[in-house]
């Protein structure tokens, strides 16, 4: 199996953006990708941190996948591969089962990519992508994610970007009008009920027609048509978009055509790619920030939780061994019943010289060990 991933820690969010594929063009990649004779399963997950994609197939497939990831995010390949981690075999593994459980996320613990990663496995799954390596790697990665955050703290005191982002709005004066564009989304979701929390919030969201009924089924939240957001921005102290658009959601025109009231505005940009032009910073009393901004805010919530962390690696180190065996004998079923049958042609003697004449000396140990534990129990 092998990772190929671009994610906030080797790549700023102009790159990230243009490998924030959406859900047709994921599936498109799949198609193609798969279709390949180098490739027998594949996955992609995309977040507004990370893209990866996981794959079975050779070391001809790697580079088959770069040069794709190229040519559906317009970077050139050579400029890609500077910005791209790649992880095989065993590291493979290890690495997604420390994304699962939020270990290499940038808000560490941070609870969404959990079910990001679910949503990315069943969407491959019910595509047939994946078959029995990526099946089992994925299912066990997401139990022992769930594991870690039964056994220890690492989520207990989580806090992610979009708490991170309720946090500041909340603080941003004693009272805070606030329009979210997005609501319905994953993380407008979270940041609306963390919103909620704050007595001196007051929380406008938008909806489309078809989406509608999911934001009006929330409390104290006032509804506004998508298509009218500019006309609700003047009267806002604070305007959050986190939504999937390929296209900006606030422009700088219509922004100023839109504020006819002097005071201090935040502008939260939650999205990748962006959803607010990034020019709308020349507005007077505006200020504009984005995910990049919470990476930094995130380190300090992260230095807590260094022993969790190392609790994590250890809950992954051991669910990672029972995964790589339970691959190992899935892949040795076929030969059972000849090796059974060739192994009673052979005596136990002969059968551990053979053992011994071909296998490292820790790993004939172990099999010594194995024999001996098994006498003992006779």
């Amino acid at each position: 199996m092998y990772c190929i991933s671009v994610n906030y820690k080797n790549s700023d969010v102009n790159i990230r953006k243009k490998l924030a594929f959406s859900e047709s063009v994921q599936k498109n990649f799949l198609a193609e990708f798969i279709t390949d004779e180098n490739v027998s399963e594949c996955l992609i997950v995309c977040t507004c941190n990370r893209t990866e994609l996981y794959f079975c197939g050779n070391e001809q497939s790697v580079s088959i996948a770069e040069n794709l990831l190229s040519r559906y995010c317009g970077i050139d390949c050579d400029l890609l591969k500077k910005h791209l981690y790649l992880f095989y075999a065993d590291k493979a593994v290890c690495h997604l089962f420390r994304v699962a459980s939020g270990i290499e996320s940038m808000v560490i613990g941070e609870d969404e990519i959990l079910g990001q990663i679910k949503l990315a496995y069943t969407s491959a799954k019910d595509m047939g992508m994946t078959g029995y390596e990526l099946n089992m790697t994925f299912q066990s990665a997401m139990a022992c994610a769930k594991k870690i955050k039964t056994q220890t703290a690492l989520s207990k005191t989580s806090v992610s970007t979009a708490t991170l982002a309720g946090n500041e709005i909340a603080h941003f004066k004693d009272r805070v009008n606030v329009l979210v564009i997005g609501a319905t989304g994953k993380i407008g979701t979270t940041l609306v009920k963390n919103l909620l929390s704050y007595k001196n919030v007051t929380v406008t969201a938008t909806s489309r027609k078809h989406k509608a009924q999911t934001v009006q089924n929330r409390q104290s939240i006032a509804i506004a048509d998508y298509a009218d957001r500019y006309s609700y921005i003047d009267s806002a102290d604070c305007v959050v978009s986190a939504t999937a658009s390929p296209h900006y959601t606030i422009t700088y025109y219509d922004l100023k055509q839109s504020i006819k009231t002097d005071k201090p505005r935040l502008f939260i940009d939650l999205a990748v790619p962006p959803d607010i032009d990034s020019t709308v910073e020349q507005i007077k009393d505006l200020r504009l920030i984005g995910i990049d901004y919470f990476e930094k805010l995130a380190k300090g919530n992260n230095e807590l939780k260094l022993d969790s962390v190392e609790s994590a690696k250890e809950i992954i180190r051991e669910e990672c061994d029972v995964l790589k065996k339970d691959i190992a004998f899935h892949n040795f079923l076929p030969y059972m019943q000849t090796v059974k049958n060739k192994l009673s042609e052979n005596s136990l003697e002969e059968i551990i010289y053979k053992f011994k004449a071909n296998l490292p000396s820790d790993e004939f140990i172990k099999i010594l060990d194995a024999f001996k534990s098994c006498g003992e129990k006779i």
